[in-house]
């Protein structure tokens, strides 16, 4: 049995699961109990495929009609593995998901985080990419997953007995859905009190790339690129002349001597004081010192992608832009552009601009630092743009900005009467010839989180603003569309400072976005922001509206201290998504609505 329990990772992982006993060993078939189980859970892939990946299963899940345990997994995974290896894009596989019992049938979904991993360790495996991801032994996963990667909750019914499970095997750490982590640990304190010798770690998961990014779930390996190169070749030793082999030899050694052949830079990482920037292979093309600071600030998710690759000299490769900074203060306020490997700047733009707010005079400092930044031809003229999210330093102005990234000339620039922390994400919302740019953050003229909709080429202006917050010297800009999102309860009781959407999530599949809103303040001695998430269609009709955990924990804190009467329940919810308010181009609606493009 502890054989069993320790097998290396090649050979999949172990799950726990909630199975229906096959009727043979039911005393009772009518009122048969479910157990908790531990089942050894692979995923094997046995060639290319065309079209699209193709995944059998040995095991079917009650309440699956109509749809295949793989096929969330395999989305969630696929949209991860794009997004950070792009060369991965179109390379389909055949494969099998096999459980070593596969004759029980599993009640629920709750393998699906699992399948997500191995799929995509054994994605990168099969494509012989440096990069190997595996899920560590001492680890077991429990979680649904949607294909846009967030993790989901399990049945609440069996989450207490898979817990129970998870405490008297081997293993130490259980990786839940973020939302159930407290019920979760609540179940194993009450198994401690019984048996105080027991070990078992409770770690919540929001997301898909949350799990690789904790190192306390998954290990990562990264081969060398002489080692990758000697395994490629020893792979194909009987297709390989004697001659092709010296000549990789050769090619070995022109690359530790001379660098990587492929120059383009296909992603960034901020580490210690430097940025490192990769090509697809995952080569270090060029490592750029930026400061300790700049590296903590970004680490501290102050600011969302400060990097943004685009081809401007129609080059073989892409040239690299990122936000620097001109001091020791780490505020980012310089835009730089230059190609990899050269010894001078393209151009250094520092981030100065005069925004008039009559009604708010001590806004007097040209200064502003990078919050975001994305690069791409977005208005389909055939050239790219690049766009920055800028902060003003200290006061409330935001700006989104049009650069020409052949010179870091402004092209265009929107004016908000408040902070945008968003980052810019883009959507094909309309339908229209080109997707639209989305922000959000918060709006200091009517105190609520707002979520902007603006076209690329038609994005100047600023935003709907009132009193004291009257922006001079510029038009209101021609929004696509433009969102404030009202107040719950707790927000109402225990409010923050600045409300404000902090994320924005387009899920393109499903046409559908999720804005997500802190909403209420939390203690000193609590971590997190609670948040309420809002799905919208790609209409911007309200779908649903949720919390999470923290948000939960505190208002579960104020109803206890007798500050709220009740905790917000699917009603109030339901209540909240019929509140949110539409700029009409001259007022407010509550009625769903894109102001132009109609």
């Amino acid at each position: 049995m502890f054989d069993r329990w320790s097998r290396p990772a090649e050979e999949g992982t172990l799950v726990l699961v909630v199975e229906r006993l096959p009727s043979w060993v039911q005393s009772d078939p009518d009122n048969a109990p479910r157990v908790g189980g531990l089942q050894q859970l692979a995923v094997r892939i046995q060639g290319p495929a065309e079209a699209r990946d193709q995944l059998r299963v040995n095991a079917s899940a009650q309440g699956s009609e109509g749809s295949s345990l793989t096929d969330g997994p395999v989305a969630a995974a696929r949209r991860l593995l794009g997004q950070r290896f792009p060369r991965l894009k179109g390379r389909f596989i055949e494969g099998r998901v096999t459980f070593d019992q596969a004759d029980l049938s599993l009640a629920g979904r709750s393998g699906s985080l699992a399948i997500a991993a191995l799929f995509y360790g054994a994605v990168l495996r099969h494509a012989r990419s440096r990069e190997r991801v595996g899920v560590r032994p001492e680890v077991l996963l429990t979680g649904d997953l949607a294909p846009n990667g967030t993790v989901q909750p399990v049945g609440e019914d069996g989450l207490p007995l898979k817990v129970q499970t998870a405490f008297f095997s081997p293993k130490t750490r259980l990786a839940v859905p973020a939302p159930q982590k407290e019920e979760a640990q609540s179940r194993r304190d009450e198994l401690l009190e019984e048996f105080p010798h027991g070990r078992l770690e409770i770690i919540g998961v929001e997301r898909l790339e949350g799990l690789f990014y904790d190192r306390r779930l998954t290990e990562q390996v990264h081969i060398g690129w002489a080692q990758h190169v000697a395994r490629r070749l020893w792979d194909r030793r009987r297709q390989v002349a004697t001659g092709a082999i010296v000549l990789g030899l050769l090619a070995v050694i022109a690359a530790l001597l001379y660098g990587p052949l492929d120059r383009d830079p296909a992603s960034a990482q901020f580490r210690g004081s430097t940025l490192t920037v990769e090509n697809a292979s995952g080569r270090v093309l060029e490592e750029l010192e930026v400061g300790r600071g700049l590296v903590r600030k970004v680490e501290k998710g102050k600011a969302k992608r400060p990097v943004a690759f685009a081809d401007v000299t129609d080059g073989q490769n892409k040239e690299l832009f990122w936000g620097a900074s001109s001091g020791e203060n780490a505020r980012m306020d310089v835009l730089q552009a230059k190609a990899v490997g050269a010894d001078t700047l393209l151009w250094e733009r520092p981030l100065r601009f005069e925004v008039n707010f009559p009604g708010k005079p001590e806004v007097t400092s040209p200064t502003f630092g990078i919050a975001g930044l994305t690069a791409g031809d977005l208005n389909r003229d055939g050239r790219p743009e690049l766009y920055a999210l800028a902060n003003h330093r200290p006061y409330f102005p935001s700006l989104l900005l049009q650069f020409d990234p052949d010179d870091g000339e402004v092209n265009r620039r929107y004016a908000h009467p408040g902070h945008l922390r968003s980052g810019i994400e883009t959507a094909d919302l309309a339908g229209g010839p080109a997707p639209e740019l989305l922000v959000g953050g918060h709006s200091n003229a009517f105190g609520d989180p707002v979520l902007a909709v603006l076209d690329p080429a038609d994005m100047a202006g600023h935003a709907p603003t009132r009193g004291d917050y009257g922006v001079g010297g510029a038009d209101l800009a021609a929004h696509v569309a433009y969102l404030r999102f009202p107040s719950t309860a707790v927000q109402e009781r225990r409010p923050a400072d600045y409300p404000m959407v902090w994320q924005i999530r387009p899920a393109p599949a499903a046409k559908t976005l999720e804005a997500v809103t802190q909403d209420g303040r939390v203690p000193d001695e609590y971590s997190g922001r609670p948040r309420v998430i809002t799905t919208l269609s790609f209409g911007l009709e309200t779908r649903s509206v949720g919390t999470d955990g923290t948000y939960d924990q505190l208002a579960d804190s104020l109803l206890q201290r007798g500050v709220l009467e009740a905790v917000p329940g699917p009603e109030d919810l339901r209540r909240y998504g019929e509140r949110v308010r539409y700029w009409t181009g001259s007022g407010w609606s509550v009625e769903p609505r894109m102001s132009t493009r109609q």
